[in-house]
C-alpha cells in the first residue's frame, strides 16, 4: 500500500472516530466484529440478507440503497444500508469506501467546525445529496460514452471503416453487446434514484417539514430530475439498439437477396449444363459446324433473360 493511501485511510479512520462522536457510526460489510456489535447494541438486522424494503425497527429506520457510481474509474454497483435513529445515524457499505461518503464526511465535519450540531437527519441530508451528485456525475460520463456509441451505432448502419469495408454483421454484434451493457447500467441508475427518493421522503417523515426549510424538497426535486434524465439515456439506448437490430435485418437480407440473384441467373445454364452431361447415344446439332456456338450462346441468353427480368423489377437494388 502506497504512503498516500496509508495516510488516506488514517486521515478516514480520525474522521470516522470524530463522527461517531457526534452521532454518526459509519461501518463496512467487512468490519464483522463492529457491525455484529452495533446490531446487538440497537438490535438490528444490518445484513444484506434482509431484503430492499425500507422498514422500522424499534427507534431505528432501516433504509438500503443500491447505486451504480462511478469511482476509480470504474463503475461500481453499492449497496450502502442506513439505520435512522433519534440520537445516532449507522451507515453500512459494502465493498470499499465510497468517495461520496467521505465526502458527506468532511462536509460535516466542516460543519462541526464552524459550530453547527450534528444531528442523524443532518448527517443522512448530507449523504443523500453527495450520493445523488455521484450519481450524477456517473449518468454524465454513462451519457458521454453513449454518445460515442452513436457514431459506432452510425458507422455499422451502412458506414465504411479506414479500410472501405462495410460494417459487418460481427460490428454490429459488438456494438449491440456494448449498448446491452450500458442498458443495465442505465436501469439500474434509475432504480438506485428511486431507492434514493424514497429514502429522503423517509427523512421527511422522521424529521418532519419544519426541520427542512426548502432543501430537502430541493433534494427532492434534483433526484426526480436525476431520474427523468436516466430514464431518458435509458430511451436513447433503447433507440440505438432499435436501429442496430433494424440494419442488421437489412444486412441478412441483403446477403438473402445476392444468393437469390445469383441461383436465379445461374439455374438455366444448370439445367443446359446438366442436359448435355448426359450420355445420349445421337444429339442432332453435336453434326452441325455452328452446334457448339448455338449451344453456347442459348445457355448465355438464359443467363441474361433472368438476370434483366430481376434488375427491371429492381430486386438489385
Amino acid at each position: 500500500m502506497s504512503e498516500a493511501r496509508i495516510h488516506c485511510h488514517a486521515a478516514g479512520g480520525l474522521i470516522d472516530a470524530r463522527l461517531a462522536q457526534a452521532g454518526w457510526l459509519r461501518l463496512n460489510a467487512q468490519q464483522g466484529e463492529s457491525l455484529a456489535a452495533a446490531q446487538r447494541l440497537h438490535r438490528l438486522n444490518l445484513s444484506w440478507e434482509r431484503g430492499r424494503a425500507a422498514t422500522q425497527e424499534g427507534d431505528f429506520i432501516v433504509i438500503p440503497l443500491e447505486l451504480v457510481l462511478l469511482q476509480d474509474e470504474a463503475f461500481r454497483e453499492t449497496v450502502v444500508l442506513f439505520a435512522l435513529g433519534k440520537e445516532r445515524l449507522i451507515s453500512v457499505e459494502q465493498g470499499p469506501r465510497l468517495h461520496a461518503l467521505d465526502q458527506a464526511g468532511e462536509q460535516l465535519l466542516a460543519s462541526m467546525g464552524d459550530g453547527c450540531a450534528l444531528d442523524p437527519c443532518t448527517a443522512m441530508f448530507c449523504m443523500l445529496d453527495a450520493l445523488n451528485d455521484a450519481a450524477h456525475a456517473s449518468l454524465r460520463d454513462i451519457a458521454a460514452r453513449l454518445d460515442e456509441r452513436s457514431d459506432a451505432v452510425a458507422a455499422a448502419s451502412g458506414g465504411f471503416d479506414t479500410a472501405k469495408r462495410q460494417a459487418g454483421v460481427a460490428d454490429i454484434a459488438s456494438t449491440a453487446m456494448a449498448l446491452g451493457e450500458a442498458e443495465e447500467l442505465v436501469a439500474k441508475a434509475v432504480e438506485g434514484q428511486l431507492m434514493l427518493a424514497r429514502a429522503g421522503r423517509w427523512l421527511r417523515r422522521a424529521a418532519g417539514d419544519a426541520h427542512w426549510g426548502q432543501r430537502l424538497p430541493v433534494l427532492l426535486s434534483d433526484i426526480h430530475s436525476l431520474r427523468r434524465y436516466a430514464r431518458f439515456q435509458h430511451d436513447k439506448i433503447r433507440n440505438l439498439q432499435q436501429s442496430l437490430m433494424t440494419t442488421l435485418d437489412i444486412k441478412q437480407n441483403q446477403v438473402i437477396k445476392v444468393f437469390t440473384v445469383v441461383t436465379a441467373v445461374f439455374t438455366p445454364p444448370t439445367l443446359v449444363a446438366a442436359f448435355y452431361g448426359q450420355n445420349f447415344a445421337y444429339m442432332p446439332e453435336l453434326a452441325l459446324p455452328w452446334g457448339e456456338w448455338m449451344v453456347m450462346g442459348l445457355t448465355g441468353l438464359f443467363a441474361l433473360v433472368p438476370l434483366a427480368y430481376i434488375k427491371r423489377k429492381g430486386w438489385m437494388r
